[in-house]
């Protein structure tokens, strides 16, 4: 029997555990709830069994769990998602999602990525992560100006790039000074909840296609209600969701009421600068 061994650094987003056949890879993204609700984590295990195609793993028993709180399990699916709503704690704060997985050979491999639980009555600024620079001065006239948008509110960071870089984009606005928060894909896995057996427990079940993750956020968080950028696409993206809209620059934002719903500012200075 082979065993693999796994440290896991407090801020992992993506595992990789060394198995007989190849390695496994458990990726875990950030999680954002409100007080005393739950948090739906999707995950997905695969295996690198030809160290160049990553495949699903499917029927794998995976267990969540925040910091002290209870425990959950769910299987993986065909293309090795599987889902489960966890309790988040009733304080204000941030904690860790564990994600682990036990194989009948005994490999094993764990993740953690951060929960934030934010309270629902405060409002939110979302920020456009790709067009934050990150080092040198510009990061500090964005710092400055993300600082003061965001001054009596949380702020979350939306980006394209995969969860296995979140881990790094995290280290990388600690460094840069940026305002701690989630780092969330733009898109993420449909899921819907069924219940079934005789106690009609709650299962997550994760489709197939992707939906936008600002319009699901906006539900549980109803002062989400401005985004911060300097592109078309995601000033786009804003817009559509229903929120007003800073954009940084001069990019061209289409549509017949898009001008009236955004705030704009020649540069990160600019907006660091101004008196609102």
């Amino acid at each position: 029997m082979c065993r693999s061994t796994f440290l896991a650094p407090l801020a992992l987003l993506t595992a990789i555990a060394g198995g007989c056949g190849g390695q496994y890879i458990l990726t875990v993204p950030d999680q954002l709830a409100p007080p005393g609700g739950e948090a739906v984590a999707v995950v997905r295990l695969q295996r690198n069994d030809f160290f160049v195609l990553s495949l699903a793993v499917e029927r794998a028993a995976m267990l969540f769990k925040i910091d002290g709180g209870p425990q959950r399990g769910a299987y993986t699916d065909k293309i090795g998602y599987a889902g489960a709503s966890v309790p988040v704690p009733d304080a204000i704060g941030r904690y860790d999602l564990h994600v682990a997985h036990l194989d009948r050979e005994g490999d094993e491999v764990r993740a953690t990525a951060p929960v934030y639980v934010w309270d629902a009555d405060k409002p939110i600024i979302a920020a456009d992560l790709d067009s934050l620079p990150l080092v040198g001065p510009p990061a500090q006239e964005a710092r400055a100006a993300l600082t003061k948008l965001a001054y009596g509110a949380n702020v979350l960071y939306m980006t394209r790039k995969g969860v296995d870089k979140h881990a790094s984009l995290h280290e990388y606005l600690a460094g840069a000074g940026y305002p701690d928060g989630p780092v969330l894909l733009w898109q993420r896995e449909r899921w819907h909840i069924v219940r079934e057996g005789r106690y009609k427990l709650p299962r997550v079940v994760v489709e197939s296609r992707l939906v936008g993750q600002l319009s699901q956020l906006r539900v549980m968080f109803p002062k989400l209600t401005t985004g911060v950028c300097d592109s078309k696409l995601a000033a786009k993206a804003f817009l559509d969701a229903g929120l007003q809209c800073v954009v940084v620059g001069t990019a061209k934002i289409d549509g017949p009421d898009a001008e009236s719903r955004i705030t704009r500012y020649p540069s990160w200075a600019d907006v660091a600068a101004s008196d609102g």
